[in-house]
């Protein structure tokens, strides 16, 4: 191998692109060993930007008016030219950098607006070759720490330490979302599950294995990159070195929905606004993942692989997609990245899963007020535990009456499923009547 790398950048109207771009290569031991392909979504097709800072244009070798050829300090740089009202979102922009890519020996995923450690490339190669030796195809990714730009003011702040990504919630689409949490062993890295899209680097073959699907807007990106890697037989690992830091604020930069706006659409701008691009998006991503079944969509090769299953990767995140149901581990504070055991069976398995958002409640009938004609109605409400309130239910007493289970119907049996996903965790249910003459009758309390 030659160690070369193609280094895939979407850049959205970002001011930190060119900053990016010479950090890696004045950090980089063999810039001559790097091809950088940069999805380059801006107002005006000015190249006058990139030779200002020393590139130099080349041929491309392209027919395409809009893809541009430039060497830059040993390094070359592709930069395919996007109208903002052209854009269709990251997972489209990753596509589009990918197109150029050419055999080359490692393939880094990174966004625009990032920092590199000295000699990075050797560095993270080295990394990968050792990991390699006990782990097959391994990914090195994560969420980098953070860093802020210099500004006239202030000098420019790098972060300390990384992470593993974890589990978070389920968005109002049913998409599973990620968090992290701080690797504290810093003498060794830890297995996960699912891929950053902001920083991935494997060998250069994964951009053919599992290329960035142009039909996904931004959100899911990384489920669904993540089910597609493990499938086809890729293992996700965190380091515990930092190789990339990564601006995370940018509350100052332009983003594509404040351009794929209403206004947009309106004035025939664009050809559809991002949330359109966006539901799409989300349809496939629950269509990959078994949420949903449908005859109207065809993931082609964006699909999943044929070396290990979905139930598998399931079983390694702790999560049936399909009904949003998570392993018990997945709602504590340091919950885990990953599962390696394998279960008995998936009946097994399935039985100790746990809902966030459904329960099946019993309550006795002994446990309770008289249900007499006093009783205006019942509140049925969900609480964390440190008693939040989640969500609550006003029930009738013949509404109540529906519920009556057990051989002689000594109890009611609730079936609860929260309508709002929230972040926040129920723990506990509470039953109590109202009654018309004197208020609020005695509450029943149960664990969630």
């Amino acid at each position: 191998m030659n160690n070369t790398i193609f280094v895939s950048i979407a850049s959205y109207r970002d001011p930190e692109l060119l900053p990016t771009i010479k950090n890696m290569i004045s950090h980089a031991e063999n810039p001559d060993k790097i091809v950088i392909s940069i999805c380059w979504q801006a107002e005006d097709k000015d190249i006058s930007v990139f030779t200002d800072i020393g590139a130099v244009e080349i041929e491309s070798g392209s027919d395409d008016a809009d893809i541009f050829c430039l060497s830059y300090h040993g390094a070359i740089l592709y930069i395919h030219y996007v109208h903002i009202y052209d854009a269709r979102g990251a997972c489209w922009a990753r596509y589009c950098a990918e197109l150029v890519f050419n055999h080359e020996d490692y393939f880094l995923q990174i966004d625009s607006h990032c920092r590199f450690i000295r000699n990075w490339d050797s560095e993270i190669i080295n990394y990968y070759l050792k990991l390699s030796e006990t782990i097959e195809n391994p990914v090195i990714t994560g969420y980098p720490p953070s860093y802020t730009p210099k500004t006239e003011d202030k000098e420019e702040v790098l972060g300390e330490g990384t992470c593993r990504i974890v589990f978070n919630e389920f968005n109002d689409t049913d998409i599973p979302s990620f968090r992290p949490i701080a690797i504290t062993n810093a003498n060794t890295y830890e297995r996960g599950s699912y891929i950053a899209g902001g920083f991935a680097f494997s060998v250069g073959k994964f951009t053919v294995d599992v290329p960035n699907d142009p039909n996904l807007f931004f959100l899911g990106e990384e489920i669904s990159m993540s089910a597609r890697a493990f499938t086809r037989g890729y293992n996700i690992i965190y380091p515990e070195k930092i190789f990339v830091w990564h601006y995370y604020s940018r509350k100052e930069c332009n983003k594509i929905w404040g351009d794929l706006n209403q206004e947009s659409v309106d004035k025939k701008l664009v050809k559809k606004g991002w949330w359109e691009w966006d539901n799409a998006s989300k349809q496939r991503v629950r269509y990959l993942l078994g949420i949903e079944v449908s005859d109207d969509i065809d993931l082609g090769k964006y699909c999943l692989g044929n070396v290990r299953t979905l139930e598998q990767f399931e079983y390694l995140t702790g999560i049936h997609f399909r009904e949003q149901l998570i392993v018990p581990e997945l709602t504590k504070d340091q919950r885990p990245s990953m599962f390696s055991d394998i279960p008995e069976s998936r009946e097994a398995w399935l039985a100790g899963l746990y809902s966030p958002f459904r329960q099946s409640i019993t309550i006795q009938k002994s446990e309770l007020a008289t249900n007499d004609d006093n009783i205006d109605y019942w509140s049925l409400g969900v609480f964390t535990e440190d008693n939040q309130l989640i969500a609550m239910q006003r029930l009738t007493t013949e509404e109540l009456a529906e519920q009556e289970s057990g051989d002689n119907n000594e109890s009611y049996k609730l079936e609860i499923k929260l309508k709002d996903k929230s972040h926040l965790i129920p723990k506990k249910l509470r039953l109590a009547p109202f009654f018309t003459d004197f208020g609020w009758g005695e509450t029943v309390e149960k664990v969630w």
